[in-house]
């Protein structure tokens, strides 16, 4: 039988979810899920995708992803094969980890993306034991979790440190208030569905959103099918953006001169972080062509400075927006 394409293009917003194979326990240990979040952060940072939220549950995971670059399917590869290695040789396990193919829908921003990371977030209080309880002891499930992006989002303590936080922009002016309300919308869920969102699951297996965008996704992945066994994805080819264009949105959000960017040293201050941060995300450069332009520093040295970059309060959309 002939298998969807996947449509992968810049900026694509996706939702995750990879499933052991038979449905068996892939996270047998809490050392397997930090193996697996090691494996997740390195191949973020390795493939410039950005997280938005994740859940590991006993025997499948669920993320939230975007895509600058336009590589989903290069990205999940590395990622579901460098754990599978560390499975069969942790588990003495033979053939494979993850049942088929990884399912990614892609997902229209605004509404859509908000109420998915919640849906990604409720999983571990959703299962059949838990329907059970009582919504208070449901409530108190989703608290204590410690194997999702949640805590991030409620500010209760970081989990993984390239966890992008910009959807909490939508609920308070500021990341206090924010987090409170975003506490209260999970917590208002944790003891029904949300129907609507159950019923764009159902519409589409290859979109989730407007009625115009399913249409649109469905037309282009129509198109791309050749019949063949294992047909090609539909790509629009990614270009990065040139490194001049990210200098003069970078210089321009801190009123410098571009060329002081690229001097060695730190003259440029926390801008010359945010463009090594933008280069890495948009540029398709590797880190070691990145630190050659910011004043030849190296590719370590570019991987510590997007380290130190997590916790500061950058407002990345904006500045994502103006290279878009």
């Amino acid at each position: 039988m002939a298998r969807p394409p996947r449509n992968e293009f810049e900026n694509a917003l996706y939702h995750v979810t990879s499933r052991g194979n038979a449905r068996q326990v892939i996270f047998h240990t809490d050392g397997d899920r930090r193996r697996f979040l090691l494996q997740l952060q390195d191949n973020l940072e390795q493939y410039g995708v950005v997280l938005y939220a994740w859940v590991l549950m006993s025997n499948h995971y669920h993320l939230v992803v975007r895509t600058p670059r336009a590589n989903l399917g290069r990205f999940m590869q590395r990622l579901n094969s460098s754990y599978s290695l560390y499975y069969r040789y942790k588990h003495a396990k033979t053939g494979h980890a993850f049942g088929g193919r990884y399912k990614a829908p892609l997902v229209e921003s605004g509404d859509y993306l908000l109420a998915l990371t919640r849906y990604v977030h409720l999983n571990p209080v959703k299962t059949r034991a838990a329907k059970e309880k009582t919504a208070k002891e449901r409530i108190r499930m989703l608290e204590e979790h410690p194997w999702s992006s949640y805590p991030d989002y409620v500010g209760s303590r970081r989990t993984a440190s390239r966890i992008d936080l910009a959807v909490l922009q939508h609920y308070g002016r500021s990341r206090e208030e924010a987090q409170r309300r975003y506490r209260a919308y999970a917590q208002a869920m944790v003891a029904e569905d949300d129907e609507p969102l159950k019923g764009l699951m159902a519409r589409s297996t290859h979109a989730w959103g407007s009625e115009e965008f399913v249409e649109k996704v469905e037309k282009e992945l129509l198109g791309g099918k050749t019949g063949r066994a294992r047909d090609a994805d539909v790509q629009r080819p990614w270009r990065g953006v040139e490194m001049a264009v990210l200098d003069e949105v970078v210089a321009r959000a801190y009123g410098i001169e571009a060329g002081t960017l690229k001097r060695h040293g730190r003259s440029a201050g926390e801008a010359k972080a945010v463009a090594v941060e933008l280069a890495s995300r948009w540029s398709g450069r590797t880190q070691r062509e990145i630190g050659a332009h910011y004043g030849g520093i190296s590719g370590q040295a570019v991987h510590m400075i997007r380290r130190r970059l997590i916790d500061k309060k950058i407002d990345w959309p904006k500045l994502e927006e103006a290279l878009a």
